[in-house]
């Protein structure tokens, strides 16, 4: 019997064990919207990959955060969501031909090209079913056991940059912050309902929270209409958001990302109150975001500068508790190729680029917190 017992003990903790690693989920860039240009993608993902695991659990600050590696990479492949704006622009190249120079043409379809998915997919009506889709991923990856790591390239990074804030439960109406006023008698009552933290996607459909035109947060104030919206927040929390503590780093690479928000954290920034939140959130709850270009890539826009936690909680006016998590932009490393290739070098490059990854974690880190002497 008790030999019975132990084999039993023994395949659970196997099991348990098997499924508590770190799955990477690889999105897809921009102007993939063929069937080649997919497995293309696949083989890319499963070439780089191989490399990430091999080098995050050789370096000890990288396998803190990620501990053990699920050896099966997900491809999230959302180019072919785009294809029909895709076509609908070739189109109109085939209409220009007639009345367009040869040079001006060929100049205008490589950026739009090169442009149009982060544009597309930059328009919430494009932007939100790939949301969904993904959120089903991270939601049966949490249910195995598993933690994720969103890693987006080219376009893929507004993608993972608009889960991080909008699915991301960094939204707590119950702690008092710097951003948002609670009334005394709301909060009572959320505490009484335990309204769990939730995310932007969940308190917009519910209709407690709306925004101004500065990006801020308005608080429903009539207490009855409060009430029967708070009512409903859990359950669309359980719907739209991500599981809390699923989600335990980003890295974006080829990321045009800076191009559209060249303005952060620039003198006079100020954050809006969705954004500070997820920066508190992400700090505190571990969570590495990584920017890795190359620094030959045309289309990778580095950020501006990196910083300091302290320098965080100043643009976002909100109160940071030290954690584990940090942002850092490391693009100072050539793809050793040519530059018009650059780009589409990463998955190539694979070794070359899961080295600046693990580099990126250990300066970056440094960086964050050691800056400030915070160890």
């Amino acid at each position: 019997m008790r030999a019975l017992f132990f084999v039993l003990f023994v395949f659970m903790f196997c099991t348990l064990a098997a499924g508590a690693d770190t799955t990477f989920i690889y999105l897809n860039g921009s102007n993939t919207n063929t069937e080649k240009s997919r497995e293309d993608f696949v083989k890319g993902v499963y070439k780089l990959h191989k490399q990430v695991m091999k080098r995050f659990s050789n370096d000890e600050l990288a396998f803190s955060y990620t501990g053990t590696i699920n050896p099966e990479p997900i491809p999230f492949y959302w180019g072919d969501m785009s294809k029909a704006g895709i076509e609908s622009i070739k189109e109109d190249f085939d209409f220009m031909k007639a009345i367009s120079p040869k040079p001006a043409r060929y100049v205008r379809e490589f950026i739009a090209l090169c442009l149009h998915d982060a544009i597309w997919v930059s328009k919430y009506q494009n932007m939100r079913p790939i949301l969904e889709k993904l959120n089903k991923v991270v939601w049966d990856e949490y249910k195995k056991g598993n933690k994720v790591v969103l890693t987006g390239y080219s376009a893929g990074t507004f993608i993972v940059h608009e889960y991080l804030f909008t699915k991301m439960p960094v939204i707590s109406l119950i702690l008092k912050n710097d951003r948002v006023e609670v009334d005394d008698i709301f909060r009572k009552h959320l505490i009484e309902q335990n309204i769990k933290e939730t995310c932007a996607d969940a308190v917009f459909k519910s209709e407690l929270v709306t925004y101004d035109l500065t990006g801020n947060f308005i608080l429903e104030d009539d207490f009855n209409r409060f009430k029967e919206k708070a009512s409903k927040l859990n359950n669309y929390t359980e719907k739209y958001c991500a599981p809390n503590n699923a989600v335990i780093g980003a890295i974006n690479h080829a990321s045009p990302f800076a191009l559209f928000y060249s303005e952060l954290f620039q003198e006079g920034y100020e954050m809006s109150d969705l954004m500070a939140y997820s920066y508190k959130y992400l700090v505190e709850n571990n969570i590495f975001w990584l920017t890795v270009n190359f620094s030959d890539d045309p289309l990778g826009f580095p950020s501006s500068k990196n910083v300091t936690i302290d320098e965080v909680s100043k643009y976002g006016n909100i109160q940071i508790s030290k954690g584990g998590g940090f942002i850092y932009d490391k693009s100072d490393k050539s793809s050793g190729r040519t530059f018009i290739l650059a780009h589409l070098s990463y998955y190539k490059a694979a070794k070359r680029f899961s080295k600046m990854l693990v580099a990126a974690i250990n300066e970056g880190h440094k960086y964050f917190y050691v800056q400030n002497g915070l160890q």
